[in-house]
């Protein structure tokens, strides 16, 4: 046997078996179909090796054919990790990775960002949920698998990318150059409320196990209730999710024993197996919760928020989730490569998936945004140089600046509200600095939160909205 063809069938077993082994106990035949068309893939290969214009790299014509069996199940969450993006993952699972800070998958044809990390490169540029990298370094995304998207716009701390960008809300494409950073993730901010008597708890994340996100979110609760707060918000907008085991560590905190979190089904909607609450005696039952979603909030994100609005636990509130419901079990390969496989869908204990739908708030509240007609005036703002000379001619966001900016806006003839400028103005000083934890001005989720949690007759469980 070719030593291409024993390597082909090295990677096609380690597969099979990570696949099939593990999950259910037996290795699963090759169909006659299947033996049918791996003779044509070595015909193929012959073919290829005799007659193709150029020499190829045996490795990466089956590491193409890899990744085009992981592309045929038409499932953007499953795919085949090389050596170098199979430590990126395992180093992004610890808490580090050098890159942009993005979180992203693949949808419609083009890479769609699910949130940007805090204070990272992309967060710092503006980069939002739901936007569309068209090109990456001048290279198309249609039909590039996610795997490439993601190496290409990692690199050393230092360097440069640049990404086109498609948004809902802006008419024609842009380009945002960003600089790579070392990406440290610090997956928990929080703040105590004085005079509201309120907790505030972000979770970036559901990652961290060497940080030890769990029992450092126990500690945070713990330092809020030694205060006898009115109630905790935990936030969990722009999370893209991350490890179950987390969401469902998490969950528990809240829940009286033997409720559910969540249930996990697989091929053919299978029950595999029930996530319940556990009888520890470290629980934080009582206290009046409120968590905040947005359509960057996924996966685990859901499956906590699913969690303790089904058990009538929590309010939810903000606008409505994601969507990702499914399960990825990562299988570690030969020759350091990895694999993601899409095993499961998880379903809120109500038994609702959630896939592809989200979760509905039980308080519908938007984020500020502009309307119709700011968006167009926006659109030509930015098309002019006269953003940038105000902030280089009036440095700082002061009351006096918020004044001379509406009055030049106003003169230039844009028709911009004075929400909405005096945001801008906030948000173009703040490019570059540091984010703080928690900032109210602009935040009417974070506000009707704590409108809530000061009012105890909004806050009992069988509350309806």
């Amino acid at each position: 046997m070719k030593n291409r063809e024993r390597f082909f069938w090295i990677l096609l077993s380690s597969i099979l078996i990570s696949v099939v082994f593990f999950p259910i106990k037996k290795v699963k035949a090759i169909s006659i179909e299947g033996e049918k068309f791996l003779q044509v893939f070595h015909e193929i290969e012959e073919f290829i090796e005799t007659d193709f214009v150029e020499i190829v790299d045996d490795k990466n014509l089956y590491i193409g054919a890899i990744r085009g069996m992981l592309a045929a199940l038409g499932d953007p969450h499953s795919r085949f990790m090389s050596e170098d993006e199979f430590r990126s993952l395992q180093e992004e699972t610890r808490g580090s990775f050098g890159g942009v800070g993005l979180e992203v998958t693949h949808s419609e044809g083009s890479i769609l960002v699910i949130s940007p990390y805090d204070d990272t490169p992309a967060f710092k540029a503006g980069i939002l949920p739901q936007d569309r990298i068209l090109e990456i370094a001048s290279k198309s995304t249609e039909k590039m698998p996610i795997e490439e998207a993601v190496k290409l716009m990692r690199g050393p701390a230092g360097s440069n990318i640049t990404i086109k960008v498609k948004r809902k809300t802006v008419k024609d494409p842009f380009l945002v150059t960003l600089n790579r950073e070392l990406i440290k993730i610090n997956y928990l901010k929080s703040i105590y409320l004085e005079n509201e008597k309120v907790g505030y708890l972000r979770l970036t994340q559901f990652m961290g196990r060497e940080n030890n996100t769990g029992g450092e979110f126990k500690k945070i609760i713990s330092s809020f209730m030694a205060k006898e707060p009115n109630g905790i918000i935990i936030d969990l907008r722009s999370n893209p999710g991350g490890l179950l085991d987390l969401a469902v560590e998490l969950s528990d905190m809240f829940l009286r024993a033997d409720q559910d979190i969540v249930s996990v089904k697989g091929r053919g909607e299978k029950l595999l197996k029930i996530f319940k609450s556990t009888d520890s005696k470290e629980k934080f039952l009582e206290i009046p919760l409120v968590i905040l979603l947005n359509n960057g909030s996924a996966s685990a994100s859901e499956i906590l928020a699913g969690a303790l609005q089904d058990n009538k636990r929590a309010i939810i509130l903000g606008n409505q989730s994601f969507g990702k419901g499914s399960v990825q079990h990562i299988y570690n390969l030969q020759y350091k490569t990895g694999m993601a496989l899409t095993t499961q869908k998880y379903y809120t204990p109500s038994g609702v998936s959630i896939h592809k739908k989200g979760i509905t708030p039980d308080v519908v509240v938007n984020q500020i945004t502009p309307d119709a007609e700011s968006k167009v005036e926006l659109e030509k703002l930015y098309r002019t140089s006269h953003l940038k000379n105000f902030i280089k001619d009036n440095p700082g966001y002061t009351e006096k600046n918020v004044k001379l900016f509406q009055e030049m806006l106003t003169k230039k003839g844009f028709k911009i509200n004075k929400t909405i400028s005096r945001m801008l103005l906030k948000r173009e000083n703040a490019i570059g600095e540091k984010t703080p934890i928690l900032d109210r001005e602009f935040d009417p989720q974070v506000n009707k939160a704590i409108e809530i949690l000061a009012n105890p007759s909004l806050t009992k469980p069988n509350t309806q909205f």
